[in-house]
């Protein structure tokens, strides 16, 4: 009886969609999705972090929060050597609602290609999210980065799922404090500068693994390569990138 009990609720149309549903909210990991892994992956630059992140690397697909102690404490530098290569696709890197105009010599010096980024300024929460969702799933950004002014489980929950749908990069900072209750989100790092040099970087949730201890990046240092130690948004140098309020080919 065992065995037809078992074969009835694996045929269980109903039983399916309720496991589905579940599976989808990203409240569950599953150990059988590791080849989740096997996405399209971008070496962070620093093999300190990469020895940390899921999969060795940036994985496309997976939302990451990162949280950070006031603006200007490193929250742009452990994703800048990303940001150099995914740049040079033919595709934009959306910013919505950023606290600052970014500093494009800064970006530049790390090998950003500047016409593929699109900033967006958009004039609520509600609108943030919904550029946000609406880059992922346009298909014609290779990452989405987002300042947000409030924190919802729900529109992370939605964030992570157009993320993974359109296996795309997605980095937010939400600029409140961290909830502890759990989110959806597959990755959720803290970031603590200690010098110009250093970052101290504690990963409170990673997809497929238990949270690790924090650990020390090096930021001016990517691959052996120098990479600029200020990733600040000083708003009285900057020089202002498109600001757009639609998306579309960065061709």
């Amino acid at each position: 009886m065992l065995p037809e009990s078992r074969s009835h609720t694996a045929n269980d149309p109903a039983s399916h969609s309720v496991l589905d549903q579940v599976l989808d909210r990203g409240d569950v990991w599953q150990a059988r999705r590791q080849p989740e892994f096997a996405r399209k992956q971008v070496s962070s630059g620093f093999p300190e972090l990469d020895a940390q992140l899921p999969g060795g690397g940036w994985q496309a697909g997976q939302l990451c929060e990162i949280y950070q102690q006031g603006l200007g404490t490193g929250e742009l530098s452990l994703i800048l050597p990303a940001l150099a290569k995914l740049s040079q696709q033919p595709r934009w890197i959306l910013w919505v609602a950023p606290p600052a105009i970014p500093y494009a010599p800064t970006l530049s010096q790390a090998g950003v290609n500047l016409k593929h980024i699109l900033v967006v300024r958009p004039k609520s929460y509600k609108e943030a999210i919904w550029c946000l969702e609406e880059g992922l799933r346009s298909g014609h950004c290779s990452a989405v980065l987002g300042w947000l002014g409030e924190w919802h489980k729900q529109h992370i929950r939605r964030l992570q799922i157009a993320a993974a749908d359109a296996d795309s990069h997605c980095w937010v900072w939400p600029q409140t404090g961290f909830d502890a209750s759990g989110s959806p989100a597959a990755l959720r790092l803290g970031v603590q500068r200690l010098s110009a040099r250093q970052l101290q970087v504690q990963c409170f949730k990673r997809r497929g693994s238990w949270p690790g201890k924090d650990f020390i990046v090096d930021i001016t240092q990517a691959s052996g390569t120098p990479m600029p130690a200020n990733d600040r948004f000083p708003a009285h140098k900057a020089v202002r990138l498109p600001s757009v309020a639609r998306l579309g080919s960065a061709n």
